[in-house]
C-alpha cells in the first residue's frame, strides 16, 4: 500500500514538472511576438487625390448643390470658367426639370417655372434682385452673357435667405468667385456665326474675356470679365392694311353706296 502511494506521488510530481516546462516554453515563444507588436508601424502611403473635371465635373457640382441644399432646387454648373453647356444661360436653365424657355425671334428670353410665365418668377444675381425696363418682373435672360456666369440655381420652394422671391420660383445667377480658384485663370472665347434666309445673308460675332487672380495669400481676389455679342436675325415679315374711300354724297343716298370702295394692300418687308 505504501509502495502504491509513492508511485502515485511520483506520477503527480512528473506531471507538474511537465506542465511547468510547457508554460515556460509557451512564454518564451510568445515573447518574440510581443516584441514584434511593439515595433513601430511603417508610415502609411498617401494616395494622390482624384479630381474630376470637364462635363462630368460640372454635373458633379450640380448634384452636390442639390444634395446640400435645404430647399427643392435645380442647378446647372459650368465645367470651367466661360464653359456653360449652351451659348445662352436661358438655354441651359431650360434643360432643367420643370422649366421651359419663352423664345423671341429664336432666342430664349424668359424662363417659365412649373408652367407659370416669367412674370411670376424672381431673379437674383449673386443674391441681388434683378429688374427690367418693362412693366413686369420677367427678366430677359439673353441679356446675361453665359461666358461670365459659373452657375445657376433655381429655387422651386420659398427660402428665407432669398431676396425678391417669385410666386413660381426664384432663379439665382452666380458669377465666378475668385477665391474658389487656386491659381490665376485667363479665358478667351471667340465665335463667328452666319444666318441666311433665301438670298438674305448676315454675319455676326461673339467674343468674351475673363481674368481671375488671387492676392495676399488667397485672402483677396479679383474677377474681370467682358463680353460682346452681335447676332443678327434676318427674316421676312408680311403686313396687310386696308383703306376705305370716303363717299362724296350723303351716306344714306344710293350714290354714296355706289362710290364707296375699299382697297387692300399687302406688303412684305425685310428685317
Amino acid at each position: 500500500m505504501l509502495q502504491l502511494r509513492r508511485n502515485m506521488l511520483s506520477v503527480a510530481l512528473a506531471s507538474a514538472t511537465a506542465l511547468m516546462a510547457t508554460g515556460v516554453q509557451a512564454q518564451s515563444v510568445a515573447e518574440p511576438a510581443n516584441d514584434q507588436d511593439t515595433s513601430p508601424a511603417p508610415d502609411a502611403t498617401t494616395l494622390d487625390s482624384v479630381v474630376v473635371t470637364g462635363i462630368r465635373g460640372g454635373i458633379e457640382k450640380s448634384l452636390d448643390t442639390k444634395r446640400e441644399s435645404t430647399s427643392i432646387v435645380e442647378a446647372v454648373s459650368a465645367e470651367d470658367i466661360g464653359k456653360l453647356p449652351d451659348a445662352s444661360i436661358a438655354d441651359s436653365i431650360a434643360r432643367l426639370p420643370g422649366l421651359t424657355a419663352h423664345r423671341e425671334r429664336g432666342r430664349a428670353a424668359q424662363i417659365h417655372i412649373r408652367g407659370l410665365s416669367g412674370d411670376f418668377a424672381g431673379t437674383t444675381l449673386n443674391g441681388r434682385e434683378q429688374a427690367n425696363t418693362s412693366d413686369n418682373r420677367g427678366v430677359e435672360f439673353d441679356q446675361y452673357p453665359s461666358e461670365l456666369l459659373s452657375a445657376a440655381v433655381v429655387y422651386k420652394t420659398p427660402d428665407a435667405s432669398l431676396v425678391g422671391q417669385g410666386l413660381s420660383g426664384t432663379v439665382d445667377l452666380r458669377t465666378a468667385r475668385p477665391l474658389d480658384f487656386s491659381e490665376r485663370v485667363l479665358a478667351v472665347n471667340a465665335r463667328y456665326e452666319q444666318n441666311k434666309i433665301d438670298d438674305l445673308k448676315e454675319s455676326g460675332n461673339r467674343y468674351s474675356f475673363s481674368y481671375i487672380d488671387q492676392f495676399l495669400d488667397n485672402t483677396l481676389g479679383i474677377a474681370f470679365g467682358y463680353a460682346h455679342i452681335d447676332s443678327p436675325q434676318p427674316g421676312f415679315q408680311n403686313e396687310s392694311w386696308a383703306m376705305r374711300m370716303a363717299p362724296t354724297a350723303p351716306p344714306w343716298s344710293a350714290a354714296a353706296r355706289s362710290t364707296s370702295s375699299t382697297t387692300t394692300t399687302s406688303a412684305t418687308a425685310r428685317c
